[in-house]
């Protein structure tokens, strides 16, 4: 059992570095690549804390999907900086 709850932590582990970017894009392709737009789906899409809040395990799993999206939106403001840039120097 412990090497099958090994397995299932690197699985979750590999699966929280990918979801900002798989976020960022589906956050574009519903906005039709309005960065501000998709800004807002992110943030109305991202969780919140529960009132009573104690830290058990299901509720700070939220806490780790709250920072998935936290870093979505991080990763979206990145790239409409670089996207900026780039129309600057054309």
């Amino acid at each position: 059992m412990l090497e099958e709850f090994r397995e299932w932590q690197y699985d979750a582990e590999q699966a929280i570095k990918e979801w900002p970017d798989k976020l960022v894009e589906e956050a574009l392709e519903q906005n039709n690549n309005y960065f501000g737009k998709a800004e807002r789906w992110l943030k109305k899409k991202r969780p919140d804390y529960s009132d009573n809040f104690r830290g058990k395990p299901e509720e700070q799993f939220i806490v780790t999907v709250k920072a998935i999206y936290d870093e979505a939106i991080h990763r979206l403001h990145k790239l409409a900086m670089q996207q900026q840039m780039s129309n600057r120097s054309k």
